[in-house]
């Protein structure tokens, strides 16, 4: 689920600690102010289990739209929105300077969801970028109103379709396939700016969010004026005295999350100094949903089984997909909500239904079939080297008229010599708290200090690669060409060749490019290359083929 974190900034700073200016009326609402996903609210639910996955996965707000949720992660979203406009388009304070503004950190307004199932009727547009989960939360003593905004699963989990060349098509996305342009650190950043710079002149945001939204309530505009604003004001001033910066870890760049810091937050478990700061750096690239229900173990690192499973490493076939299995994944799934939304263990434990019912999508996402050509010869001697030298981690592909369908998996945890940072960032004490909250019948944590491999459905749409995303194509990653030391990633066009991230001239990326660093602590770009020792370049060049069939 999805993104990890995006929020922490906004939310810290919007009701950290609840106090200050009116701070007992606002006390008075803490934890009892709640909304629903208004785009859920206003759909008909389907008898499809598949239709009503795709809803909850698209749309689905997993009990994070609450005042408790704003104090870590969830926003009131015009207030939000037009500190962004006024700070960085404050000559066009509308809703097209607020798409591009949110286009640029890689969220997308999508025309079209190419693989929305048929079933569920036609797609709902959202309400603001896709993956941000909006609803209006109400309370009558006192008079609140407030529209909170958080992330859901599509946040991180929708990416772009590519055509023949390549070419990304952000009005059409793709739900389940990875986000590779979401910038959360730069997001987070901004938001913290543009509050500062708004600081004093509440009158001129209030104007603002007039403009971007004139039909707010007059009760909203009151609660944002005397209830949430104050709070802003008073947590600028704590965080400025403090003399460190608005997130207590760091996010990374385009395409990656820090999902173990954003839980250890949730927890009470960083120290906030810059050495804590500088340590917390377990950055995952955001992985492919398809066959994720294959797993026995999630995280990349495995640290969440079942409680109850007999084995954390054991092998899944696809009859052993069965809807008992799937419900014990999506329990584990759940407690994402955590770090992602900022909900309370128990909150994450009420929102189970919503997840399983989410996995009546998930367990059918497929990759969008590869745009570009594939020579078949060499992916049928690819697919023999793949079975001989991949399969033992990553699973046995049977060809089927719809092409290669994985069939069975070994869930398996390896060292590889991939850098080890995020692994270790899973520590005991984080295993001890999540062992010990609401949700331990239902998730087995444990520090592995490896990682899981895991399927590559849908490889050649998740560049760039490793578990850090610190390999920008499958070329470099099978050594067919030099790893880089660093490389560009986000709004960036494929590479159907070498099959990764590329920038061809006079191409005009969609979102703002991050820069890659793997001379960075957690972004490494050594290991998995033993598999490939002995191997020709022609047999690199044959399995490189047959993994864009995948």
């Amino acid at each position: 689920m999805k993104p990890w974190l995006w929020g922490v900034a906004v939310a810290a700073l919007v009701v950290g600690g609840c106090a200050g200016r009116a701070g007992g009326a606002w006390d008075f609402v803490r934890g009892h102010i709640a909304a629903k996903s208004t785009v859920l609210e206003n759909w008909t639910p389907s008898e499809d289990a598949v239709a009503r996955g795709a809803m909850q996965f698209a749309f689905g707000d997993y009990g994070g739209l609450n005042s408790d949720a704003m104090e870590t992660v969830a926003l009131p979203w015009r207030l939000t929105a037009a500190a962004l406009v006024l700070h960085l388009s404050p000559d066009d304070v509308s809703q097209d300077a607020l798409r591009r503004i949110m286009q640029d950190y890689g969220f997308f307004y999508p025309e079209n969801i190419e693989n929305w199932p048929a079933s569920a009727g036609p797609a709902p547009r959202p309400e603001a970028a896709m993956g941000l989960v909006l609803g209006t939360g109400t309370r009558s003593i006192p008079q609140i109103e407030v529209q909170i905004a958080s992330t859901g699963c599509a946040a991180c989990h929708s990416g772009p379709t590519y055509d023949a060349q390549g070419l990304p098509q952000p009005s059409k996305i793709w739900l389940g396939a990875p986000n590779p342009s979401l910038d959360l650190e730069r997001y987070t950043q901004d938001i913290y700016a543009a509050l500062v710079k708004a600081s004093g002149d509440v009158d001129g945001l209030m104007v603002a969010t007039r403009a971007l939204y004139p039909q707010m309530s007059v009760r909203e505009e009151k609660t944002l004026r005397d209830f949430v604003w104050p709070r802003v004001e008073d947590r600028l001033q704590a965080i400025a005295s403090t003399g460190n910066g608005p997130l207590p870890f760091p996010n990374g760049h385009a395409g990656v999350t820090n999902g173990v810091a954003a839980l250890k937050m949730q927890h009470g478990q960083l120290a906030g100094d810059t050495a804590a700061y500088d340590r917390e750096r377990g950055f995952t690239s955001i992985p492919h949903l398809a066959d994720r229900t294959f797993r026995t173990m999630l995280m990349w690192d495995g640290g969440y089984a079942p409680a109850g499973a007999a084995a954390r490493e054991r092998v899944i076939t696809a009859d052993d997909i069965t809807p008992d299995h799937v419900a014990d994944i999506a329990s584990i799934a759940a407690y994402f909500t955590v770090p992602t939304m900022g909900v309370s263990s128990p909150t994450a434990v009420r929102s189970i239904p919503q997840v399983k019912e989410a996995f009546g999508f998930v367990g059918s996402v497929r990759p969008q079939p590869f745009p570009g050509q594939i020579d078949l010869t060499r992916a049928k001697r690819g697919a023999r080297l793949f079975e001989q030298t991949c399969s033992t981690c990553h699973g046995n592909y049977q060809e089927t008229p719809q092409g290669p369908r994985l069939v069975r998996f070994p869930n398996v945890l390896k060292s590889v010599g991939t850098d080890p940072v995020r692994a270790e960032m899973l520590d005991q004490a984080l295993v001890d708290a999540v062992n010990r909250s609401a949700v331990r019948p239902y998730i087995r944590a444990e520090s592995t200090g490896r990682y899981a491999p895991p399927p590559l459905t849908g490889i050649w749409q998740s560049a760039p690669y490793l578990h850090n995303g610190s390999v920008p194509s499958l070329a470099a990653l099978l050594g067919l060409e030099e790893r880089p030391v660093t490389f560009r990633v986000g709004g960036h066009a494929m590479d159907l060749e070498k099959v990764g991230v590329t920038y061809p001239a006079g191409y005009q990326p969609y979102s703002r490019p991050s820069q890659v660093d793997t001379r960075q602590r957690g972004m490494g770009n050594g290991g998995h290359t033993r598999m490939f020792e002995d191997l020709s370049l022609e047999d690199r060049r044959d399995l490189l083929e047959y993994l864009k069939r995948l």
